[in-house]
């Protein structure tokens, strides 16, 4: 086993199924990790620079326990960017039968930060928020952060960097700004672009199930991304 995966030892079971998986898949020599960050984007550049593949996994873009499953986000080099894992048909989102809420037509527009964690283009900005016209959400972390849902109740438009939130706030019928280059969550905010995005998204979405199956990284390992 060729594979050398780089992931948080504090959620057991994710770690036994992303082990499982990997190993289920032969004996590729591949890098899969949690995010790109510090050493870990070094090593991965190492990889790539050598023609091989690099993995990279983070939390869910809809959310971990979304549709009452639990997800990860899977991609080939870079998470939480479109053009980085294969697309099927709308089947796959379809199937979990999430009602998309009728656009508001009027609200507040809210700020949706982030950590500003990863490599240079998925990280954002540390000074974009500060730039940026409306109410500033309080990043999850604060202990003075309210539920989204709650937060975004008056909302009828958000701006982000390229936030989880803002994939919500698609849901709830909010219109999303996004300044991130190449967003996985980017979209017209129309009908049918919103439904395009998230039939596209859930390619890069899986839960722990499929991935101790091996599926995802099968098809990360073979696509031209």
């Amino acid at each position: 086993m060729r594979a050398l995966l780089n992931l948080r030892y504090t959620v057991p079971e994710r770690r036994a199924a992303f082990e499982k998986g990997l190993k289920r898949i032969g004996d590729p020599e591949v890098f899969c990790t949690w995010n790109r960050i510090g050493a870990a984007d070094q090593v991965a550049k190492q990889y790539e620079a050598r023609g091989l593949p690099v993995i990279v996994a983070e939390n869910a873009a809809w959310g971990n326990e979304f549709a009452g499953r639990q997800w990860y986000s899977l991609a080939r080099g870079m998470h939480n960017t479109a053009g980085r894992f294969p697309i099927g048909g709308p089947e796959r989102f379809d199937s979990l039968n999430v009602r998309l809420d009728a656009w508001r037509t009027a609200g507040e527009r809210v700020v949706l930060p982030q950590r500003g964690i990863g490599p240079a283009g998925v990280a954002m900005p540390r000074d974009w928020a500060a730039h940026q016209a409306g109410r500033v959400r309080a990043h999850p972390g604060a202990r003075s952060c309210v539920p989204l849902e709650q937060d975004l109740s008056a909302a009828g438009e958000v701006v982000t960097w390229g936030s989880g939130a803002a994939i919500k706030a698609l849901m709830w019928g909010i219109r999303v700004e996004s300044h991130m280059p190449g967003w996985i969550g980017e979209q017209d905010n129309t009908d049918p672009g919103r439904l395009a995005m998230f039939h596209r998204l859930a390619w890069a979405q899986w839960t722990l199930k499929e991935i101790e199956s091996g599926e995802p990284f099968e098809r990360l390992i073979r696509c031209d991304c």
